[in-house]
């Protein structure tokens, strides 16, 4: 979690791990950004398609204050989620998990590995671009609700209308409140989903022992590192060895009449 965490990663991962701190806050940036994306796209889904977002499915509190509406229930559950889905998926683009260890005949450049963090901070910097554009559009719809009592909207005109709105400047701070509601959503994702996920993950139940990148885990990485190990000793090791008068060759020194050769 010291490592890998959105949050505490930050401050306390190891000194030697490849992701440095500016690189997390990019991975974070990105979090706030796409948890933005998808409670604003969930939450305009549901009132361009009318699927009522305010039915109230059950009450909590003292004599049901609080009520959680489906709006709420799909945010903290499928929003979450996929939230956290983004965040574990950025997260391996900017370490290069796929790309660490080479095939068995070649090695990964170093152009590779910045590649990978490069493709990650493009897309951190879309998806925060289109955040921008869906709050914005959000609190406009909102302001532009307001005048519904005042003023009467044909239903056929609104059903004709696109998905995506032109965006009014007109109302004050009043109309980005939803912003505060946004909270509960991130701290599920960050503080529940990713912990949860991640240790999941890091067991490698999910990696059928090990076999399967990204969600073998820590198995999967033990033997990566190895193959890994294992390679470099094969071209720094010298092909012929001679011990007195005797030469022992590369391709039988693991023959079990050779274990001089082999402990070396």
């Amino acid at each position: 979690i010291g490592n890998t965490h959105l949050v505490f990663g930050i401050f306390f991962h190891h000194p030697l791990h490849p992701v440095t701190s500016w690189e997390r806050c990019v991975i974070l940036l990105g979090s706030v950004a796409v948890g933005l994306l998808l409670s604003n796209l969930i939450y305009l889904w549901f009132v361009y398609y009318n699927f009522g977002m305010d039915d109230t499915v059950l009450s909590l509190g003292p004599k049901g204050s609080l009520n959680v509406t489906k709006l709420m229930i799909t945010l903290w559950t499928f929003g979450s989620f996929v939230h956290t889905c983004f965040d574990l998926s950025i997260w391996h683009i900017k370490a290069c998990t796929l790309c660490r260890y080479g095939s068995h005949e070649s090695y990964v450049t170093d152009n590779a590995v910045k590649c990978g963090r490069t493709a990650g901070v493009t897309i951190v910097l879309l998806t925060l671009a289109f955040a921008t554009y869906l709050v914005l559009l959000r609190a406009s719809e909102d302001y532009k609700d307001s005048f519904q009592a005042m003023v009467d909207v044909d239903e056929d005109d609104e059903a004709g209308e696109s998905f995506l709105q032109p965006i009014i400047f007109g109302g004050g701070a009043q109309y980005f409140d939803f912003l505060a509601g946004y909270i509960v959503e991130f701290i599920l994702a960050v503080f529940v989903y990713n912990p949860l996920i991640l240790t999941i993950v890091f067991t490698g139940v999910l990696g059928c022992n090990g076999k399967i990148p990204i969600v073998g885990g820590r198995p999967r990485e033990l033997k990566q590192e190895q193959c890994y190990a294992m390679k470099r000793q094969r071209y720094t090791m010298p092909q012929v060895l001679k011990l007195g008068n005797q030469e022992y060759e590369a391709d039988i020194w693991g023959n079990s009449e050779q274990k001089l050769a082999t402990n070396f």
